[in-house]
Parts: C-alpha cells; structure tokens; sequence
C-alpha cells in the first residue's frame, strides 16, 4: 500500500472517498448507503465522487480491494513482521481480530464481522469481480495460514499436511467472524482463536496482553 506522503492529491482524494466507503458500507451494508451519503461523509460533492468512479458499483469494487488491502498489510503482514513463532503469528491475528471488534461493540453497540466477507455475501451475485476480489484475498489469508500450519508441524515435529490444516484455520476464521456478527460477541473471536492454537499444537499461547502478562 502507498504511503499517503507518495500520492498525489487526487490519488489521495480518490483513497479518501474509498475508505469513506468502507466505513459506511462495514455499518449499513452497501444498498443501505446512497452515493449522495458518500459524498457527504467525505465532505466532498458528488460530481467529485463521479470523476473518480464511474458508478456506487465502481466504488463497491474499490472498497473491497481497500479492505482487502488493509487486511493483509496490517493484520497478517503485520503479523508475519512482529513474531517469528507460528503460535505467536496466529494469536497476534485473533488479537487484532478480537480488539477491533471489541471495539466497534463499545462505540456502536454493536459488531459488523469481516467487511471483506460481508460485502461479498451481499453484492457477489450482482458484482461478480467482487467476489473474484473477495476470492484473491482469502487465498492470501489461506497461503499465510498455511504458512503457520507448516512451521508448527515443523517446530513440533508433526509429519501432517500443512495445507490441510490451513484450510481448517481459514474456515475457522470466517467461522468466528460470522459468529461474532450474528451473536453481537467479540469473545466468540478468542475461542476460535483458542481452538486455532489447540489444532496446531499450542493450546496454551495467550492471545490478550493481559493474558500475557499474568
């Protein structure tokens, strides 16, 4: 991803109306929010939104790929940066996967699960290059996961085939998010981050900082 200081100013009025987007799309969902509310929310007018996207269809297709992009950098590759351990990796993404929905249930009320899935679910039928995007994005998150799944038979010892098991963490990982969605419950992403450590061998890695320190 660019950093912000090697964009130009339309790039960056462009990056600006598409995390705008994102936000409000993650909330109400993408037919709940008008163009005309995208515009606003920016504090930009509409005929500025038009002259970077040809459609809210256009817009849609952008705000997946800002997710997406989001998402890999800053949880999983971000990740991948600070530990070296698979354990450590895997419970570093349920953490920033637990605080941030920790987070939106504290301000809102309420949580909104995976903003890549969810915008998936809702146009993949109409927009179909969003779910081919939503597709690229979670084999990322599967090689990665996979990634973790190999280091662990390997620091264990464990003669297993990784890529069976990073399929199991990938469905887990949509499971936990759909399950925090439906039941309004971050704590439903720590125990599938729980029961993620236990399938690669390493129950008792704590995911919390307050676990960590106790």
């Amino acid at each position: 991803m660019n950093s912000p200081a090697t964009l130009t100013k339309g790039e960056r009025t462009r990056a600006h109306i598409v995390a705008t987007a994102a936000s409000l799309f993650w909330r109400r969902n993408f037919h709940g929010v008008s163009v005309d509310e995208v515009a606003q929310a920016a504090k930009v007018n509409k005929a500025t939104v038009y002259r970077y996207f040809a459609d809210k269809n256009d817009i849609a297709l952008a705000v997946a790929r800002f997710n997406g992009e989001m998402s890999l950098d800053l949880v999983f590759a971000g990740s991948f940066a600070e530990f070296s351990a698979p354990q450590d990796r895997l419970a570093a993404i349920y953490r920033q996967a637990h605080c941030a929905h920790a987070q939106t249930a504290t301000e809102n009320g309420d949580i909104y699960g995976c903003p890549i899935v969810g915008l998936a679910l809702e146009l993949g039928q109409e927009i179909p290059k969003i779910r081919e995007e939503a597709n690229r994005i979670f084999a990322q998150v599967e090689e990665m996961l996979t990634r973790i799944a190999r280091d662990a038979y390997e620091l264990r010892g464990t003669k297993a085939d990784p890529a069976s098991l990073g399929r199991t963490l990938t469905q887990l990982l949509h499971g936990a998010f759909a399950s925090a969605r439906l039941a309004s419950d971050p704590q439903l992403i720590l125990d599938a981050g729980n029961a993620s450590l236990t399938l690669i061998g390493f129950p008792d890695t704590p995911i919390l900082e307050t676990e960590l320190t106790q």
